[in-house]
């Protein structure tokens, strides 16, 4: 099976997001271009991600900038401290 192209990615997400909440700076489409070659549980993966940043810092909203954070571990896994 071929992985999504960008329309399927967009899909996958909104699936996703159904139970996040998700602030007005919050484009689908752009984060379902920022993932060539993802696959749904990449998807997945990243809104949950998303979600669990946003409330470790306390906010009530997925802000875009939680995205673009989340795409980053997911691609490269936890931040190293001592690195």
């Amino acid at each position: 099976m071929d992985r999504p192209d960008i329309n399927g990615r967009e899909a996958i997400l909104k699936i996703h997001a159904k139970n996040i909440l998700l602030g007005p700076d919050v484009d689908l489409r752009k984060i379902a271009a920022l993932t060539p070659g993802f696959v749904g549980a990449d998807l997945a993966n990243i809104m949950n991600e998303a979600a669990l940043l946003a409330a470790r810092k306390n906010k009530e909203i997925v802000e875009t900038s939680d995205l673009d954070e989340a795409i980053d571990r997911v691609v490269g896994g936890l931040e190293k401290k001592n690195a």
